[in-house]
């Protein structure tokens, strides 16, 4: 049993950043092997870091933005998951910044509800997820709407393009430049030669992304694509 709310607590900030730095492979916008390889602390610093300004923004409205954030808890009032939204130019709009659901309540409708709750608020959602996370969002009415770098691009509602979202940059916070420098101290002169595998990678997946893309647009299934 879980319930869906969008009002939040510090103390629930707190649990949903813990969530979010479990599974930070799956919610940063990069391509990563499981575990995050050599740059999961810098990624997992950059998921933390940006999931409390967001969530935190819904209640300080310190960056002036408008977010929606739905959490999900279950019965001893934990939280399992969480979905943040960004509004765009228009108030009809948004963008899915991060959804994530506890490994232990998955496929129980989780995150279904909580994107009903923001389906319920707008009349056109954009977000761009990973290739294994596609079938899940066409589940829940998104359309694919082209590549987005090493992940897919996918709307639900009104059919039109994809607007440009507010979103604040957090690569200059003392955190991120501090996790940047671990990086550079432990790994030394590896350092510059792991980040350019990791660009390596991005390329590698952006080129996984077009060729499945391809396929979808013949017919193919989600299964037969990959």
């Amino acid at each position: 049993m879980f319930t869906i709310t969008t009002s939040l607590t510090e103390a629930d900030i707190q649990q949903a950043v813990k969530l979010a730095k479990a599974n930070y492979v799956d919610l940063i916008d990069k391509h990563l092997r499981p575990g995050g390889g050599p740059t999961g602390s810098m990624c997992q610093t950059t998921i933390e870091v940006e999931v409390r300004a967001y969530l935190s923004e819904g209640i300080t409205d310190g960056f002036g933005l408008k977010v929606t954030r739905v959490l999900a808890k279950d019965t001893q009032d934990n939280v399992i998951g969480f979905v943040i939204a960004l509004e765009g130019t228009l108030d009809t709009d948004c963008g899915l910044n991060y959804a994530v659901v506890h490994k232990d309540f998955r496929r129980q409708g989780v995150l279904r509800a909580m994107i009903l709750e923001i389906q319920s608020r707008y009349e056109f959602i954009g977000l761009s997820c990973k290739l294994d996370k596609v079938p899940y969002y066409e589940a829940l009415g998104f359309r694919i709407t082209g590549p987005q770098k090493a992940q897919v691009a996918m709307s639900w509602g009104l059919d039109k393009p994809h607007a440009a979202m507010p979103l604040l940059g957090f690569d200059q916070t003392s955190e991120v430049q501090g996790a940047k420098a671990s990086f550079a101290r432990l790994n030394g002169a590896k350092a510059q030669g792991i980040l350019r595998k990791v660009g390596e990678a991005q390329k590698e997946q952006a080129k996984k992304v077009l060729a499945y893309l391809d396929k979808r647009e013949l017919g193919a299934t989600h299964a037969e694509a990959l």
